[in-house]
């Protein structure tokens, strides 16, 4: 507190300043039985209280009472791809052991499936094949989990700094579409989806057969009202009466 005061002089009148020296600072929430227990005039005492205690007292922000100083990273996932299995397996476990180092938690080492292609090379000037290669892309993905974000930039520089040869890198966060190789596939699942599928189409093509029919009839009730409309107004004529069926009568 008198280092607080320190700071405040330039802004206090000496009046105000020798009557907050005068003033004894404590933290309780029983001011009378400090004072009395101090031998000290309970008017001198200013009573600051306890944050700990009385949260509903003094106004303390939240983050001041939580024990993670840094914001975290949620999850990351740092991905790499590769054609030599031998350097991308020493690569993989080299990133392994740096997150282990620096105290970061490796929830999964996810290895996956290798992709196989085939290349071929035509001779020149001509559709006939010179050469023909095979190659396996191989594919492995780390995952970080709560990496402080005083940390991560030492983490994702020792990464980057130490990519081999013909490896990709990418650091992002996780993808579901490179967990879809653990699920192995529901046939009548799909086919009961593509059935659902089918019903759906069919409902959507008689809804829209119906609102086709629906418009053309209100179109043709249209035009014949507006036919009546424009129409002009003739009566119905009796037919009339010929002499002979008088001269009948």
């Amino acid at each position: 507190m008198n280092s607080v005061l320190k700071r405040l002089v330039p802004l206090l009148s000496p009046y105000t300043y020798r009557s907050l020296l005068s003033v004894r600072f404590t933290r309780s929430d029983n001011r009378a039985s400090v004072a009395k227990s101090n031998n000290v005039n309970p008017e001198t005492v200013c009573v600051i209280p306890d944050p700990t205690t009385n949260r509903g007292i003094i106004y303390e922000p939240p983050y001041l009472f939580e024990t993670d100083l840094y914001p975290n990273y949620s999850l990351l996932a740092v991905s790499i791809r590769g054609y030599d299995y031998v350097v991308l397996e020493g690569y993989f476990r080299y990133i392994q052991k740096l997150a282990k180092s620096l105290d970061i938690q490796v929830p999964e080492a996810v290895p996956i499936p290798a992709k196989s292609s085939r290349v071929t090379i035509l001779k020149p000037r001509s559709a006939q094949i010179d050469v023909e290669h095979h190659l396996n892309l191989y594919h492995r993905i780390v995952k970080f989990a709560k990496v402080k974000a005083t940390i991560a930039p030492i983490l994702f520089e020792c990464i980057r700094l130490n990519v081999p040869e013909g490896v990709e890198l990418r650091i992002d966060e996780p993808n579901e579409d490179d967990d879809a190789f653990r699920y192995v596939p529901d046939v009548e699942l799909k086919q009961l989806q593509s059935e659902l599928r089918a019903i759906d189409h069919e409902k959507e093509e008689t809804q829209k057969a119906k609102d086709a029919k629906r418009a053309l009839r209100q179109k043709e009730k249209a035009q014949s009202m507006l036919l009546s409309i424009l129409s002009p107004f003739n009566d119905e004529a009796l037919p009339p009466s010929s002499d002979k069926d008088d001269e009948s009568k």
